[in-house]
C-alpha cells in the first residue's frame, strides 16, 4: 500500500495547561517572540532542552501551531476561540482546545477519529490498534509511532480517555456535553469540518464525527445557523447537508 509521506507535527505529549497558557497570552495580545520566551518559562523542568529541535522546542512549536502561528484559513475560526475561552473555568476550556488541535493537525484528527471508532465499536481502543490504523495511512514509520503514543497519553492527561486494567487499553471517560444555547457548539461543528476535503457534510455525520467523540452535542438547523461561516441546506425530505463558507480572512502572525 502505498501512501504520502505528510508531516506529521503534534508528536509531543501536551497537557491542557500549557494550552491554556498558550490561549491566554494570545488573547492579552503578546508578540510571537513574548509567548515563545513564556512558553520556553512555563515548560523549564517539565520538558527539556532550550534549542527549537529540543523536546521543550518542539512542545513549544505544537503549541504555537495550535493557538498563534495558526494557519491563514484558520484565524476567524481561531479569533472566535479565543473569544469564547474568555471567563471558562479550565475544564470548559477543554472543547476548545480540542476543536483548535483538530483543525490545525490533520495527524491529531486521525488519531482522534481512530480511537472514537475503537471505542464505538467495541467500548475500548487499544493503543496497538490506533497504530496500526495509523500507519495505514500515515506510513510504517517510527515517528508515527511515537506520535501516536504521545497523542494517545495527551487524551489520558485531558481526561477523555483512561488506561483499564489491561496496559495499553483504553476506555473512554463521560463526555462532556455541549448545550445548544453555547455558542462553544456551532464552532466546534466548524473546527470539526476544517478537514474536511469536500467542506460538506451532512448535520448528523458531524455531530456524530469519530474526531470528536469526547462530546455530546444536540444542534439543529436554526444552532448551525447562528455560525456565519456555515451554510446549512435541506437535502430531500431529511438530510440537512452543512457548508463549510470560503474563509478570505484575515491573515496570521508571522513566524
Amino acid at each position: 500500500m502505498t501512501t504520502k509521506r505528510r508531516t506529521i507535527g503534534f508528536d509531543r505529549k501536551i497537557q491542557t495547561a500549557w494550552l491554556d497558557a498558550t490561549a491566554d497570552w494570545v488573547a492579552q495580545g503578546l508578540s510571537v517572540p513574548e509567548i515563545r520566551s513564556k512558553l520556553h518559562e512555563l515548560l523549564e523542568g517539565a520538558v527539556a532542552g532550550e534549542g527549537p529541535h529540543s523536546a521543550r522546542g518542539k512542545t513549544i512549536t505544537v503549541l504555537l501551531h495550535v493557538w498563534v502561528l495558526v494557519p491563514n484559513g484558520l484565524v476567524p475560526l481561531r479569533d472566535d476561540g479565543l473569544a469564547l475561552l474568555r471567563d471558562r473555568p479550565g475544564r470548559d476550556r477543554l472543547t476548545l482546545h480540542w476543536g483548535m488541535c483538530v483543525a490545525t493537525y490533520p495527524f491529531f484528527r486521525d488519531v482522534t477519529a481512530t480511537t472514537g471508532r475503537l471505542l464505538a465499536l467495541q467500548g475500548t481502543a487499544a493503543l496497538s490498534q490506533i497504530t496500526r490504523r495509523m500507519a495505514e495511512g500515515w506510513g510504517e514509520r517510527s515517528t508515527v509511532i511515537r506520535a501516536v503514543q504521545r497523542v494517545v497519553r495527551s487524551l489520558v492527561l485531558w481526561g477523555v480517555i483512561e488506561e483499564t486494567a489491561e496496559r495499553g487499553v483504553f476506555a473512554a471517560k463521560p463526555k462532556v456535553v455541549v448545550g445548544r444555547t453555547d455558542e462553544v457548539g456551532p464552532w466546534l461543528l466548524e473546527a470539526g469540518m476544517s478537514n474536511c476535503e469536500k467542506g460538506t457534510r451532512t448535520l448528523a455525520g458531524i455531530l456524530t464525527d469519530s474526531a470528536l467523540f469526547p462530546f455530546t452535542m444536540h444542534l439543529s438547523r436554526r444552532d448551525v445557523e447562528r455560525n456565519s461561516r456555515l451554510e446549512i441546506h435541506r437535502e430531500g425530505l431529511d438530510t440537512d447537508l452543512v457548508v463549510l463558507r470560503s474563509r478570505a480572512g484575515r491573515k496570521a502572525w508571522a513566524v
